[in-house]
């Protein structure tokens, strides 16, 4: 597991099928999450189109994000 301190940002690769958990081990803390395809870097992870599908506006354990 990747652990990225406070106020710092990290990047990584997933394949396909691939997942990533995101913990908040501070509490309130916001946490940005920004995702793009790596063959067309002009699709990326909606959190408009991810609130929509997924019906409410947090998401769940288990719940897809979509993209643009």
């Amino acid at each position: 597991m990747i652990e990225i301190p406070a106020r710092r940002g990290s990047a990584l690769r997933l394949r396909r099928g691939q997942k990533v958990r995101v913990v908040n081990t501070k509490g309130q803390q916001v946490v940005d999450t920004w995702a793009f395809s790596e063959a067309d870097l002009t699709e990326f992870m909606s959190m408009e189109h991810s609130r929509v599908a997924m019906g409410r506006i947090i998401p769940g354990i288990g719940d897809a994000l979509v993209t643009n």
